[in-house]
C-alpha cells in the first residue's frame, strides 16, 4: 500500500503516515529509494483502532491497566481515585478498546539484524523481556494459555529500557527496517522490566498487533477473558 492510499484510509496527511511508519506504528513492507510501501494489514488495523473513542493512556496508566487485568500489584500510581477510575473504565471496555487505550505503553521499532544470526539470543541472553510470540516460545505455560504453538518462528519480540536501546542495536548490528525483531522501548522506571515475566495482559495486547491472524485472534481472546474475569 502506498503512503498516499494509507493517508486516504486514515484521513491524515501523507507526512503523518510517514511519521507513523518511521515510529513503527505502521509496518513498512519495502523501501524503494526515498519512497516507502506499507503493509496493508497494519494500515487497516490502525484504521480500526482509530475509531475508538477517548485519548490513549499515558505509559504509566497503560501499565497500571495491564497489571490490574493480570492481578499484579500497582504501586506507582499513588492516587486511589485514579485507580478507581481506571478500574471502572476497564469494566466497561472491550479488548479492542483496551488495546487502543494502552497503545502508548512503549515506542515500537521493527528491526533487522545483519547476517543470519539466531535472534532468540536476545531473549535467552536477557537483553529483552519476552512478549508476544517470544513469550509464547520462551515463557512456560504461555503457549497453552493462548492456544498457540511454541515452535520457534525466527522472530524476537520484547521490551527493552530506553537506556539500553542504542547499545543493543549496535551490539547486534540492527537496522531500522521491517525486520523480524520487535523492540518495544520503555522507560527505565517501568516496573516490569526487572521481572522475568510480563503481565499476561501485556503479552495479549502485543499479540493483538501481530500480522498473523491466529496470533492476533489469540491475543484478543485472552485479553477479553481477562476483562470478563475482572468484571
Amino acid at each position: 500500500m502506498t503512503v498516499h492510499d494509507a493517508a486516504a484510509a486514515l484521513s491524515v496527511t501523507e507526512r503523518q503516515v510517514t511519521r507513523l511508519a518511521r515510529a513503527g506504528s505502521i509496518t513498512i513492507a519495502r523501501e524503494v529509494g526515498n519512497s516507502i510501501l506499507l503493509n496493508s494489514a497494519s494500515v487497516h488495523r490502525m484504521v480500526q483502532s482509530s475509531r475508538h473513542p477517548g485519548r490513549p493512556w499515558s505509559p504509566e496508566v497503560s501499565w497500571a491497566a495491564l497489571a490490574l487485568l493480570s492481578q499484579c500489584k500497582v504501586d506507582w500510581i499513588a492516587s486511589p481515585t485514579q485507580i478507581t477510575r481506571l478500574k471502572h473504565r476497564l469494566r466497561r471496555s472491550s479488548a479492542a478498546e483496551v488495546a487502543y487505550l494502552a497503545r502508548n505503553r512503549a515506542t515500537t521499532h521493527h528491526m533487522e539484524t545483519w547476517g543470519e544470526g539466531d535472534v532468540d539470543v536476545l531473549i535467552r541472553g536477557g537483553y529483552l523481556a519476552a512478549t508476544g510470540i517470544s513469550a509464547i516460545v520462551h515463557v512456560p505455560k504461555t503457549a497453552a494459555r493462548f492456544g498457540l504453538s511454541s515452535a520457534r518462528h525466527g522472530k524476537a519480540d520484547g521490551y527493552i529500557v530506553d537506556d539500553d536501546f542504542d547499545d543493543v542495536v549496535e551490539q547486534f548490528g540492527m537496522l531500522s527496517q521491517n525486520g523480524d525483531v520487535t523492540l518495544r522501548v520503555v522507560s527505565a522506571l517501568n516496573p516490569f522490566f526487572r521481572t522475568a515475566t510480563l503481565p499476561i495482559a501485556a503479552v495479549a495486547v502485543d499479540l493483538m498487533e501481530s500480522l498473523d491472524t491466529r496470533q492476533r485472534s489469540a491475543g484478543t481472546r485472552v485479553l477479553q477473558e481477562l476483562l470478563d474475569d475482572f468484571r
